[in-house]
């Protein structure tokens, strides 16, 4: 997942009427401009009953049958979290969410559309997006002390921001989401799953977020989305965590695998790698790296992947070579930390034994992936994987890629196209960052 506009520039409506909408939203400085009209007509209540019109009806509908699952493709409603209730909920109280939720799923119809009709929903997009930056502004003004208090606030907050990091991610901005997220981080390290979770410290007030038969889903949920974004935010950004995630990631209610399919333990390591390869650079850049200390950190890190895969492998052995959705995907995210860890340690060498072991294993499981999981999911591992593959084995990864292209928009070929562009810069400069080893992905 991943986009957002940077702190100075906050959305600031203007009085152009002129102003294009497609060109507003891609503006190089991230500032959406929207006519003032506009602007009053959207202040409007969609109809004079409070009942949703059919255009918002729609656009709510899109997003829940198809834009939801770009985000989060492999999430059940069977699973431990339940159904999405809690976020129909926050819907329906027609604040900043409900806004973003509609930019979003306009941005993402305009993607699939023909020119005529993109152009509109593009402009629905920014409307919505305007709206929803205004009111979400104007929400932290009034709620932001409050929110710590109270986990049905909190968790309106955590699902706007998500939805804003979402909008930015999808039209490409490459480091714009940070901002949205950043956010979110200085709030949550007011928080922690003691006050969270801990009924002693937990708000009274009955929710659908926060009642006695639904204890937490919609935060747990979105406290488990924002910890994984910080984590996999390492990715482009090159920096750490920010978030104390071992910590939360320890914490029982919160489980990455009824979001992601991805265990918790992986998902710490991912962290910890993180951790690892900046304490390598800094010590590096200083001239005191201990390679004996180097070795150390790694063989800890490496004993944990090791044990932890083979857990995996008997596990699906004592089921009859039947693997869950878990089980794949969190084995194809360990061999990419794997991967990842060999190259921090000993340099991106594509042709090192310890990498290309990591490597053929991570295209078996690939290459027998039961039909029915999605290959969305996995953008962080087929990024490092591609990374560190030999050019024979380059294909293979190309095509994955471009099959998570055509799963992520089903739309005419042009439209395909620019998401192919951009998918290729950001794949690329990407795995530079993290493994120092540029991809030779093609563009054909």
């Amino acid at each position: 997942m991943a986009s957002l506009p940077q702190a100075d520039n906050e959305t600031q409506p203007s009085s152009n009427s002129d102003v294009n909408a497609s060109t507003a939203f891609d503006a190089e400085d991230g500032s959406n401009l929207l006519p003032s009209a506009s602007l009053e007509i959207l202040d409007r209540p969609s109809s004079q009953d409070g009942i949703l019109d059919p255009q918002a009806a729609s656009l709510l509908m899109h997003y829940f049958d198809q834009v939801f699952a770009w985000q989060f493709p492999y999430f059940r409603s069977t699973s431990r979290l339940g159904n999405r209730g809690w976020l129909l909920y926050l819907l329906m109280k027609r604040g900043p969410l409900y806004h973003a939720v509609l930019s979003l799923s306009s941005l993402h119809q305009s993607a699939i559309l023909g020119s005529e009709e993109e152009y509109q929903q593009k402009e629905r997009a920014l409307e919505h997006h305007s709206r929803a930056l205004r009111e979400f502004c104007k929400f932290m003004g009034e709620e932001r002390g409050k929110m710590l208090d109270d986990n049905a606030r909190l968790a309106e907050f955590l699902a706007c921001s998500l939805i804003l990091i979402s909008c930015e991610v999808f039209r490409g901005a490459e480091h714009d989401w940070l901002l949205h997220l950043d956010a979110v981080i200085g709030v949550m390290h007011s928080i922690s799953p003691k006050t969270i979770f801990d009924a002693r410290y937990t708000s009274q007030t009955v929710s659908p977020i926060s009642s006695p038969d639904r204890p937490q889903k919609g935060l747990e949920f979105l406290l488990a989305a924002m910890i994984s974004l910080d984590l996999f935010a390492c990715l482009s950004t090159g920096r750490i965590p920010q978030l104390p995630y071992q910590h939360w990631l320890c914490t029982p209610e919160i489980q990455i695998a009824d979001l992601l399919s991805c265990e918790n333990w992986v998902m710490i390591i991912i962290g910890d790698l993180a951790c690892f390869g900046e304490w390598k650079e800094v010590h590096e850049k200083e001239g005191i790296l201990s390679i004996s200390e180097l070795a150390r950190r790694g063989a800890e890190i490496k004993d944990r992947l090791t044990t932890g895969i083979e857990k995996l492998d008997l596990t699906r052995d004592k089921q009859e070579n039947h693997e869950t959705q878990t089980g794949w995907v969190t084995l194809v995210f360990a061999l990419a930390c794997l991967v990842l860890l060999h190259t921090i340690v000993s340099g991106p060498l594509p042709a090192l034994p310890e990498i290309q072991s990591a490597v053929s294993r991570s295209i078996i499981a690939l290459q027998n992936r039961p039909r029915a999981y999605s290959l969305t999911g996995l953008v962080w591992a087929l990024c490092v994987l591609g990374c560190m593959a030999q050019p024979h084995n380059q294909l293979l990864f190309e095509n994955l890629i471009a099959a998570v292209r055509q799963l992520s928009l089903s739309g005419d070929s042009q439209q395909l196209a620019k998401s192919q562009d951009v998918w290729i810069v950001c794949i690329s400069m990407e795995c530079l960052i993290v493994t120092k080893h540029s991809p030779t992905l093609s563009r054909a």
